[in-house]
Formats: C-alpha cells, structure tokens, sequence
C-alpha cells in the first residue's frame, strides 16, 4: 500500500536466522536466573530506558518480542547485536550467537528451567516452545551470549508488555469442537525492489542483498510453505499482491500461487491498491499497453482483473458452513479505497440470502473510524466514511458476518465497530515488510482464535531482521502492533459451521 506519495516499505537490515521449534518439559536442564527480579535483572526504569541500554561495547541482545501465542505454545524472537547499538537509526549488523529459552509456570518454585538451547550461531532468533498448557501465566526469559534479552521497541517496553514483564498467559480455545483452519496473508508486494521509502526518497531505500532472490519472492514463498504444512482448509490473500500491477509481477504472483494451488480452489484473492489497474504513460516500460483498455476508462489497463477477479467485483465462496466474502476496496488512481454502488448492492444481495450463516468478510482497505483516524496517513487512506456506514449497515443485517479483515496499513491492530456492533475488525500485519508473517484463523463450534506466525525460514528471518529498520527503525512501532492484537479469542455462536 502507498499513501499518496508515501508508502510503507521498509528498510533492511541483516543477521541470518532460523525457527527452532521444540517441545516444553521432558528433561529440560535447570538453569539459574540471572539476579534481581523480572526478565531485566531487577530494572525498575520506565518505559524509554531501553533507549540507553544498547550503548555500551560487548554483546546487546534485544528486539525481544512475543510474537505469537496459542493455546499450546508461544513463541519468541529476538536479535543480537554488536555494541554500542542504538534502537533507531541506520541500518545495523548483527552478530551470531547462540539462543536459550527458559520457561515455566508462573510462582513454580525455584529457577527458571531450560526448555530450548541451540548453540548454532545465528544473528536473528525465533524459537517455538509447545507442549504447553491452554490458558497458564508463564514466566519466560530468552538469552544469548548469557545476557537476557530486552524489548528493543517503546511499544514491547510498556509497563503491561510481556517482554518487559517476563510473563505470558497462553490462550484458552474457544469452546465447542475444532471445525477449520483459515490462513489469510496480505501485502505481499511481487516486485518490489526498494523498500522502506516513505516520502520524496527518503530514507535511502534498501535492496536485497546481492545474489539474493527478491525479497518479496522470499517472504511469500516461506509463508507458503509453512501454511501448507499447518495443513489450513483454504488460504486467503488480501491484497497488495504486487508493487505496481505489472504484466511481470501479475504473472509471477500467479506462477508462486499456482505452486501452492488452484485459484478459486485452494486460494482466492482481493485486489489492493497497489493491484489497481494502471495507464501505459504511468510505466512505459511495464508493458501495460498490451492489454486492453479496461471498461468505462480513457486508457487505464487492468493485468491484475484479467488474470484473477475483475474490477469492484465481490466474490464469494465456502468451507464447509463457512461463507468467505472478498471485496475489492481499491480506487482507480489513488491509495485510499472506494465501494462503488454496484458492489454494494451484490454485497447486500448477498447477505441477504442467508444473513445468519457465518461469514468471514475480506477487503484490503479497513473501513472502521478508529482505522481512518489512528492509521498512519490519515482518514484518506482507507474506505471513505459513506462507504464504510454502508458497508456496516448492510452487517447490521446480516448478523452472522463475524470477522472482517483488511491489509493495507501493514499493522496489526484490531478497531472498535462503528454499526456493526457484532463484527471484529482486524488489520493483519504484513508478510513482506516487518512483521513478515501470516495470520491463523481456527473456527470452532462457540467462536474462533487468531493468530499471528513470523514466517521463519532462514532467508525470510533474514529479511524481517532487515525490515526491522524501516524508517531509521520507527517503523515497527506502528506495524508490530501488541501481542494481544496479533492473538486473541473470541468466542461466538458459530455452530452451523459444525
């Protein structure tokens, strides 16, 4: 997505990295905590101390986040780094070292066991502690190099974060029985070369490093490999396929999904803004002239609707009991979005049929106040407010819509309903920029939980821990969101999906 003449790419900056995934309990070795009390050696600072605490020489380990929790497992990431090290800035090296996790209940006696040691060096870490039990307070601390990791950003260094606590609560599942897994992914960017520029150039972009594949090929490719593997019942892309809609990246978008599936089968797709059709002055060299003038244009072409859905065309499928909805929120020549009216009244058609079967509505625009006003570019960036109240009242009527979920700001934040009192609306991070992953949406029987997975193959790591640093390293304290927006329960009558 580009907010006029910004966007929200981001830079790079470097380390390897690799998941580890492991199971809590079974032998895990004892280890002592480090002295004082909390996950930072007794320190009572406030919430900007951090800012200080990477300039001194040595090892500084930090960027220590929670980034998802289930029922049964959580998972840490964090990253070390040659001191002195400051928080913002230029881009930065890593530095390898090895990874430990330590974690228990909260209040068992005596120290903090072991549960994860790999003494593989590597400059970016994600570790995956299962096994454990659905809604239990945990006390946990990551090391490198002996020194206990810290929350690298204001937003992971709140008085209430986890990883300024060192304690996190798994979730409890909805109740009712498992029904599906929906796997939603948006930003993906195919093509995009240079990131992290925000406005007239600025700051200097970054590129993938040198015989590298393009990064953006990387982060789908990773995120598509481990959703497989999660074995989800469909997989739902939410925008912003390319960078700007070129024949080339259409294609390539196309050939990466159709690695994964069949379109309209196993994957569906809305368009973004960065997906809207374009004019062959606009990129002589795209090649967008060899495509047909789209419709009801002076000269606009349309690659991305020839070869997936159709301009300001909704679409609808199902999983079982589950209806999926996807809407195209994109404007012809701007970043913001639009519904024109004969997409509303296919949407309201719709719904109407069957207004109480489960629907799970997708646009890559969010449509909510809190959204328009709380969104880095401002209310003209999102649906239009017209738009959006129609929107929600036709959810109004249509009471089994439940989730509607949107791309576009790369965030992970949900938004308080205006009508729609009924419906959670949710932004999901992005998976080329940072955060760089997927969300999870398990359905059971009484409601449904959604989480957000970092995708971590060692080349997608890699590129997270580059992205980190978008706009002089700010940029995550917008798009990371907090642990409690990227997971979360939400229990409701979603019995008809069973």
């Amino acid at each position: 997505m580009t907010p006029g003449p910004l966007s929200r790419r981001s830079l790079l900056l470097g380390g390897l990295g690799a998941a580890a995934t492991l199971t809590a309990g079974a032998g895990a070795a004892r280890a002592l905590t480090p002295e004082g009390s909390g996950p930072f050696g007794g320190s009572s600072a406030g919430s900007a101390d951090h800012l200080l605490s990477g300039l001194h020489e040595g090892l500084v380990v930090t960027d220590l986040e929670v980034v998802t929790v289930t029922d049964t497992s959580i998972t840490f990431s964090w990253a070390t780094y040659p001191g002195p090290h400051p928080f913002y800035g230029t881009v930065a090296p890593t530095v390898a070292t090895d990874a430990e996790v330590r974690l228990a209940p909260a209040g068992a006696p005596g120290p903090l066991p072991v549960v994860h040691h790999d003494d593989e060096p590597r400059g970016f870490h994600l570790v995956t502690v299962e096994g454990l039990a659905p809604g239990t307070e945990y006390a946990f601390e990551c090391r490198s190099g002996g020194i206990a990791a810290r929350p690298g950003l204001m937003s992971t260094h709140q008085m209430w974060s986890p990883e300024r606590t060192g304690r996190v609560t798994t979730l409890t599942p909805p109740p009712g029985a498992p029904v599906g897994r929906i796997a939603v992914i948006n930003d993906v960017h195919i093509g995009e070369e240079r990131h992290g520029i925000l406005v007239a150039g600025m700051p200097t972009p970054i590129v993938q490093a040198e015989g590298l594949p393009p990064f953006p090929d990387l982060m789908l490719a990773g995120a598509l490999a481990e959703i497989r593997a999660r074995g989800v019942d469909r997989l739902l892309v939410n925008g912003d396929t390319t960078d700007e809609a070129r024949p080339a990246e259409v294609a390539r978008f196309v050939e990466i999904m159709n690695g994964y599936g069949a379109h309209g089968v196993d994957w569906h797709v809305t368009r973004g803004n960065h997906d809207r059709p374009h004019t062959p002055s606009s990129d002589p060299a795209a090649g967008y002239e060899r495509h047909a003038v789209l419709p009801g244009t002076a000269d606009h072409r349309d690659p991305w609707g020839e070869a997936l859905v159709p301009r300001q065309q909704m679409w609808t499928t199902r999983v079982g009991g589950l209806r999926i909805m996807g809407i195209d929120s994109t404007h012809l020549d701007a970043s913001g979005g639009m519904i024109e009216p004969h997409q509303h009244e296919a949407i309201e058609a719709e719904l109407a049929t069957d207004p109480h079967r489960p629907t799970l509505v997708l646009a890559h625009h969010p449509v909510t106040r809190e959204a328009a006003f709380t969104n880095a570019a401002g209310p003209s960036f999102v649906v239009p407010q017209h738009d959006a109240d129609r929107l929600q009242s036709a959810f109004t009527r249509a009471p089994g819509v439940f989730l509607m979920a949107a791309g576009h700001t790369h965030r992970a934040k949900r938004t308080a309903p205006d009508a729609a009192r009924g419906v959670d609306f949710v932004e999901f991070g992005s998976c080329a920029g940072y955060p760089g992953g997927y969300t999870i949406i398990s359905l059971h029987t009484g409601g449904y939980m959604v989480n957000f997975h970092r995708t971590g193959t060692p080349e997608a790591l890699d590129w997270s821990a580059r992205s980190r640093w978008a706009a002089y390293g700010l940029n995550p304290e917008y798009t990371l969101g907090t642990t409690a927006h990227r997971n979360y329960v939400v229990h409701r009558d979603l019995a008809a999906l069973g």
